[in-house]
């Protein structure tokens, strides 16, 4: 009976979709490896949309290497660049209603979530006096152009509080020309802190924390300071190693993923069918 139902238990955790794969290599091994394909050291940045699920019962190795496949072949048919949140992005869509058959949209990206063919990112932009947001899949076929018209990184990687801040902050020019980044540089941070309108706020910002907002507390009316108390409910964040654990990318899963994708660029050149180059960094270019 004992055997039977260790039998059992070794066949269960063996079908366990939620189980961790267990490291397979040593850290020295995988350091040699990450030197020998020359790993990017901001890929998690650059390329969001590879990382693995932070829910670890939604981590399938099959879905993700299918998933890894599509999103390789989207990007031969059109050039993503390099952008993070706070970069200045215009993205080009096809939009049957119009006219001229296209939409182009300029804005400020303030968040990039969600992993494989389901991420997305979000532009932001004020027209008219009037907070524009337009959430995009990166991998929808009717994107035709993706365009970084300003490199730079910000303070936080979620710029959600734009949305009550002054209006300043969020307005770009349409007609914006591109700024050339120089390669090999390192991506420049703009360390612009920006000013909350008077509350009530969309959120309670003064408790996330954010590097980017100025004195965010001080702005509130004398009611809402009476009303929510200064709290800070996220100071366990920094601690929790669980959580950073589930939510960072491990060393092993960036390199395997760079080695599929050098494999695949090599496929498509050797065949001649295209030049493209996915893997680029503009801080890391020589």
């Amino acid at each position: 009976m004992l055997r039977r139902s260790l039998g059992s238990l070794r066949s269960f955790s063996s079908k366990c979709k939620s189980e961790p794969q267990t490291a397979s290599k040593s850290s020295n091994t995988i350091r040699k490896e990450a030197n020998l394909v020359g790993h990017i050291a901001a890929f998690p940045e650059i390329y969001p949309d590879f990382l693995q699920s932070p829910v670890w019962n939604r981590r399938n190795a099959l879905k993700e290497e299918l998933e890894r496949r599509d999103m390789l072949e989207r990007r031969m048919n059109i050039d993503i660049p390099e952008f993070y949140v706070g970069s200045i992005v215009a993205v080009t869509s096809s939009d049957s209603n119009l006219g001229a058959k296209e939409h182009r949209f300029v804005g400020i990206c303030i968040r990039r979530e969600k992993e494989g063919l389901h991420h997305q990112f979000t532009l932001r932009n004020t027209i008219e006096g009037i907070g524009v947001e337009i959430m995009y899949d990166l991998y929808n076929p009717t994107i035709k152009k993706i365009e970084t018209l300003k490199l730079e990184k910000r303070l936080d990687s979620d710029l959600s509080y734009l949305i009550d801040a002054l209006p300043e902050y969020s307005t770009f020019d349409f007609h914006m020309e591109p700024l050339a980044h120089p390669a090999g540089t390192p991506i420049p941070i703009n360390e612009t802190k920006v000013k909350l309108k008077p509350a009530p706020w969309t959120r309670r910002w003064e408790i996330f924390g954010c590097a980017g907002i100025e004195d965010s507390w001080s702005g509130a009316t004398p009611w809402f300071k009476r009303k929510l108390q200064k709290t800070k409910v996220n100071d366990y964040e920094k601690y929790d190693l669980v959580a950073a654990y589930r939510e960072g990318s491990t060393l092993e899963h960036e390199v395997a993923v760079q080695k599929q994708i050098q494999k695949f660029e090599n496929e498509r050149h050797a065949a001649g069918l295209t030049r493209r180059r996915i893997l680029r960094s503009a801080a890391a270019a020589k």
